[in-house]
């Protein structure tokens, strides 16, 4: 019984190291352009500092990763999730969108906010200080109001 135990954990340990070889694409892009989402609607201080550590992670092409996340099979949930969140909106090519996908964006943003549904969850259960409390929700409410 001890060998067979042992050999399931050297296998795991085999497949564990080997996963670690196939590396997801890193969301990093230097430097910001001016087709980002905050320079290009001219965002306050306040506003950009809230949104790039709520929002940017998973809907920008610069992603601040964590030690955690360059390990397998972390990693690949990590670059599913910012494919994923980029599908819906990527803030650094805002300048790209029509007007009219820059108001449908802005209003589900506000809406999603208000709502509690971004940023996710399980983001923030992770990432503490991306959780938004009700005053920062405010003032990106109100700014996002702004935008026409």
């Amino acid at each position: 019984m001890k060998s067979l135990f042992k050999k399931i954990i050297v296998f795991g340990i085999v497949i564990f190291i080997g996963i670690q070889f196939y590396r997801p694409h890193k969301n990093t892009q230097e430097p910001k352009t001016l087709d980002d989402f905050l320079i290009s609607e001219k965002a306050p201080k306040e506003v950009k500092a809230l949104l790039k550590k709520s929002c940017y992670d998973c809907h920008s092409n610069n992603t601040h990763y964590y030690w955690y996340d360059h390990i397998a099979p972390v990693s690949w949930f990590v670059d599913n999730h910012i494919k994923e969140g980029k599908e819906h909106v990527n803030f650094s090519n805002w300048a790209n969108l029509s007007s009219r996908d820059k108001l449908g964006v802005v209003s589900e943003m506000a809406v999603n906010i208000s709502e509690d549904k971004m940023p996710l969850s399980s983001y923030t259960s992770i990432h503490s200080d991306a959780k938004l409390s009700s005053q920062d929700k405010d003032i990106i409410l109100k700014w996002l109001y702004t935008i026409e």
